[in-house]
């Protein structure tokens, strides 16, 4: 099975529709929240982004996440790590404070490394189990309670099986949420 090919065009449509969100949604729906247990659109559309770069980078390459350097310093928020395990407050500051056209700029730059990544990966590298403990050890905050709790069985997964889990279905659910949410707004706005 050519897994590789599979979860580059799986993984390149994640990047397509998270595009979409950023680019289409106003600055106002970005902070806005649809009903009083959602979250921010802005935040999932940041954590979805975040969640593939910590997949990435952090997990599979072994590397420095994007969200690092320099360049994307802006993009972390105190205890929202990726969005895993964030409390509703540092949620909220993530809509509030990142503004969606570094988000979108962000994608552009984290599909160009995705991309990157997957032409330089063998099709078999992706079946070595992920060892997240191994991974975050220089990463302590990914380790927290709540953060663990969130990604612990996804802990020995193979590769292919763990990106596509994060990277895949975990995008797509959080697309619907965010589209779910957004025509509720726009609903609401029209009335």
């Amino acid at each position: 099975m050519d897994a590789k090919g599979l979860l580059q065009f799986q993984v390149n449509s994640s990047f397509n529709i998270l595009t979409e969100l950023a680019q289409g949604t106003s600055d106002d729906e970005w902070r806005a929240r649809s009903f009083p247990t959602a979250n921010l659109v802005g935040f999932t559309v940041w954590h979805c982004a975040r969640t593939i770069d910590w997949a990435v980078n952090c997990v599979m390459r072994g590397a420095p996440e994007l969200a690092d350097g320099a360049e994307w310093q802006d993009l972390k928020v105190p205890d929202a790590v990726f969005g895993a395990g964030a409390s509703r407050d540092a949620a909220d500051t993530v809509a509030r404070d990142v503004p969606r056209s570094r988000v979108s700029a962000y994608l552009d730059a984290l599909r160009q490394n995705t991309v990157a990544w997957f032409a330089a990966v063998d099709n078999e590298d992706l079946s070595t189990k992920v060892d997240l403990k191994a991974r975050h050890s220089v990463k302590p905050e990914y380790m927290t309670p709540q953060v663990w709790e969130e990604l612990e069985d996804l802990d020995g997964l193979p590769g292919w099986q763990f990106l596509a889990r994060p990277c895949v279905s975990h995008i797509r659910v959080h697309f619907g949420e965010a589209t779910t949410q957004l025509g509720a707004l726009r609903t609401v706005a029209r009335t």
